[in-house]
């Protein structure tokens, strides 16, 4: 075993590449799993695939995300996408970009988490790559598969009459991130932030119930939700009041010193990014899963609009084609 205090410089590729991919493993029908050139897949009727990449200095700062919490949060928004397709998440590959100075005891707490979340998720890791960089970059592409005769859930689906369905509780990273930044403890908030808690099997259920869209909320409710919108050629009206609400929102803009409580919580939850939960429509009779809160309707309007108690709110959140809020 390669001591971890040597460099990844000093211990080679082969060697980083071991502890990245783990032991050899075959999922299921695969006839060739990880540790060769690339995957082999089984066959199946379909299959999903996404990958998403994560930048130092851009997505992440390594003074308040450790190795193994930045493992667990390149699986984790990977899985989020898949899941959004009503599909479970099945293997995992990891591309990785590190400076010759990372130790090895560092790639070891990274490759834990990596593998701690894809068996979190129902993954394998089934392979990777590595090269030298001045910064970190975390790849991570993401396989998932849809059992035989089942259509996969598309963005674009949302019809008027639709009720919008939301997973999990949005704005916890947004605020989070906002508490490290002040300097603020650790805590649940900052935890949300490090590692989101994607909704593993609720884009099945969703799937399974008849929800006719599904989308990731990874760069901000509205702005998903406009997403959502634009592509089904709808509009959408959000409940305020009905908006799910973590109690820990409040006491952390007392504690960062909002001139408004309320309005910082609210821009928390409309445009933090990074909740990675799902957000779907689901027609009238149609099931709800009990993951899913019920936040407003779809309606025929402007593609894209969406409103908050009637009153039209342009989204903020993530935009990563110009890499800022």
């Amino acid at each position: 075993m390669t001591d971890g205090a040597v460099t990844v410089a000093e211990a080679g590729e082969a060697a980083v590449l071991e502890v990245l991919s783990g032991a050899p493993v075959q999922v299921g029908d695969d006839p060739v799993g990880n540790g060769d050139d690339a995957a082999v897949l089984g066959p199946a009727w379909a299959t999903v695939v996404t990958t998403d990449m994560l930048v130092e200095g851009t997505h992440f700062r390594r003074d308040l995300t450790g190795w193994r919490d930045l493992g667990r949060r390149a699986v984790a928004q990977n899985v989020s996408d898949v899941l959004a397709m009503g599909a479970e998440c099945t293997r995992i590959l990891v591309a990785l970009a590190v400076p010759g100075r990372t130790t090895m005891r560092e790639i070891s707490d990274l490759a834990d988490g990596i593998h701690s979340e894809a068996a979190r998720s129902g993954a394998v890791v089934v392979g990777g790559d590595l090269t030298s960089a001045d910064f970190v970059v975390v790849g991570v592409t993401a396989i998932g598969t849809l059992p035989h005769g089942a259509a996969p859930v598309r963005i674009d689906g949302a019809a008027p009459g639709d009720r919008i369905g939301l997973t999990g509780l949005p704005g916890r990273s947004a605020a989070g991130l906002a508490l490290l930044l002040a300097g603020h403890p650790d805590g649940p908030l900052a935890r949300a932030y490090r590692v989101p808690c994607t909704p593993v099997g609720t884009g099945t259920a969703a799937r399974v119930t008849g929800a006719s869209s599904l989308t990731d909320v990874s760069d901000g409710l509205l702005r998903d939700l406009s997403g959502l919108t634009r592509a089904s050629g709808v509009a959408a009206d959000l409940d305020r009041a009905a908006l799910p609400v973590d109690p820990e929102l409040f006491a952390a803009a007392e504690s960062l010193g909002a001139a408004d409580v309320d309005v910082r919580v609210l821009d928390w939850m409309l445009d933090g990014g990074e909740d990675h939960g799902l957000l779907g429509t689901f027609p009238p009779g149609c099931a709800v899963p009990d993951e899913f809160t019920i936040i407003g309707t779809i309606r025929a309007g402007e593609p894209g609009e969406v409103t908050i108690d009637g009153t039209a709110r342009t989204p903020g959140g993530w935009d990563s084609a110009r890499g800022a809020n």
